[in-house]
């Protein structure tokens, strides 16, 4: 890493809410409108805000990646939207940071964190390419997939069971429901959640359907021989989300491969005691956002070690990679896989049971 983004990642981290703080109370002063929408207690929901901003831009600088920090920006923009909070507060309040990152951080690397922020600043008023539903009611997946959140969004369990299982029952494919309504319709639950258009009960109560929805497809999926292959799946420590993650284990399993799903949040030497106890052939890392690429380094780093003699081949996916192509292969991975099948296929070729 260079030793200028290394030593201004951490200044950051260290300084994460002072310099929110600063932002945030400069932000009231000037504009003293923005307390709208933030309860009793706007400076400290503010000062939370901006401090998002200061650890997303830690991990950006640390990643050498602007992109990053600047898609950031483009989704706080859009929740803040779609909650009905004046976006144009959430671009002074950047900048307000800007200032103060300015006047605070040392001379040899304000520079740089201004080069971060200018880029965000400067296309503020673009829109995230992926924020709109990926449910299509013109297809037949499409309406399954809108009538299973329907169920979703009413609390009834067994009614939205019921549309997936009478589905399989049809002939439809077990990955092509994960693919096509399961996942959509998640994909959905979490931009709603995002817009506040559903609360936290509700999202979790979705997430939980999906599980067990998902363990009852598996339950019934055509299961090839065992490849003799073993694949470790986690999402790494800070990643509460592992649905997503969840279908690619199970492809994993569907595809012949014995397969250890560890879940959300693992720590990093929990993935390494596993990688050696079950002597993993494949690693599969999940991360949502960007400020856990930094654990994502550290994992691959720790796996590498506990495996010793015995190379395990690591691939990684989740939100915090999107449109950044260099990554994977910055932080140690082996490659990337945007989706279930892209990880199967991947995972085949590294450990050589599909030509490469």
């Amino acid at each position: 890493m260079n030793a200028n983004r290394d030593f201004l990642a951490r200044v950051l981290r260290n300084g994460t809410k002072a310099f929110a703080a600063y932002a945030a109370s400069e932000l009231l002063a000037a504009r003293p409108e923005a307390a709208e929408g933030f309860g009793h207690d706007p400076f400290s929901a503010w000062q939370n805000c901006l401090a998002a901003r200061v650890e997303e831009l830690a991990a950006a600088v640390a990643a050498g990646e602007p992109g990053l920090f600047t898609s950031q920006v483009h989704w706080a923009r859009a929740v803040f939207s779609a909650r009905g909070i004046s976006p144009e507060h959430l671009r002074e309040g950047t900048a307000l940071l800007n200032d103060v990152l300015a006047k605070e951080l040392p001379e040899q690397v304000a520079p740089l964190a201004a080069e971060y922020l200018d880029e965000a600043l400067a296309t503020f008023d673009q829109e995230p390419q992926d924020v709109s539903t990926r449910l299509l009611p013109n297809t037949p997946e499409g309406r399954l997939a809108s009538a299973y959140l329907l169920a979703l969004l009413e609390g009834d369990r067994r009614r939205a069971s019921r549309l997936v299982l009478e589905s399989l029952d049809a002939s439809r494919d077990v990955r092509s429901l994960y693919l096509k309504v399961l996942l959509p319709a998640q994909e959905e639950v979490g931009r709603m959640w995002l817009s506040d258009e559903i609360n936290v009960a509700e999202e979790h109560f979705a997430s939980q359907t999906t599980k067990v929805v998902m363990a009852q497809l598996l339950a019934r999926a055509e299961l090839c021989e065992p490849n003799g292959k073993s694949v470790l799946t986690a999402a790494v420590a800070g990643n509460q989300h592992d649905i997503g993650l969840s279908a690619v284990a199970d492809f994993f399993e569907m595809d012949g491969w014995r397969t250890i799903h560890l879940g959300a949040n693992v720590p990093v030497a929990e993935v390494a005691q596993a990688v050696e106890c079950f002597a993993a052939d494949l690693l599969a890392l999940s991360a949502s956002l960007s400020t856990q690429l930094e654990t994502v380094r550290e994992t691959i780093r720790a796996a590498g070690m506990a495996a010793g003699q015995r190379p395990v081949k690591i691939i990684v996916g989740g939100l915090a990679f999107a449109g950044s192509a260099d990554l994977p292969e910055q932080l140690g991975a082996d490659g990337y896989a945007a989706d279930p099948e892209d990880a199967v296929s991947l995972g085949a070729r590294l450990v050589g049971l599909a030509e490469q």
